[in-house]
């Protein structure tokens, strides 16, 4: 196997350039009025763990290398909390109560909701798989 540094360094760059490309792609359609490129990613992210991490505790075991990969390198890039953090900050100090609640709210239950999402999709995959 790889060195898991370089298992990482893989899946974090990966993950860094779709967080990049998703928030770009999504601000220039939303505008920048609100942080809506940050909670895009951070309730996908959520989406795409809770998918994976209960496919890969199912009928497939997650060998290190894709746990590395995936989670540590690509999700763990594509997903940040330090924006959604620093967004805040810049909410609060331009006294955008109402956003700041909404993006705080958002970005916690949507990304609660969407884990659980994609384990029960994960979840009627597997069922379907063991009923072929």
């Amino acid at each position: 196997m790889l060195a898991p540094y370089l298992v990482i360094a893989l899946g974090g760059s990966l993950g860094a350039v779709a967080r990049y490309t998703t928030v770009m792609t999504i601000q220039s359609l939303c505008g920048l009025r609100f942080p809506y490129g940050t909670l895009v990613v951070n309730t996908l992210g959520a989406f795409i763990g809770g998918f994976l991490l209960h496919l890969f505790s199912g009928r497939f075991s997650a060998n290190e290398f894709w746990r590395l990969f995936l989670f540590t390198g690509f999700l763990g890039a594509y997903t940040t909390f330090s924006s959604f953090a620093a967004e805040n900050l810049m909410l609060f100090r331009d006294g955008q109560w109402l956003k700041l609640s909404i993006n705080i709210l958002m970005n916690n239950v949507g990304t609660l909701i969407t884990v659980f999402l994609g384990a029960l999709l994960a979840e009627k995959i597997l069922v379907g798989i063991n009923q072929s």
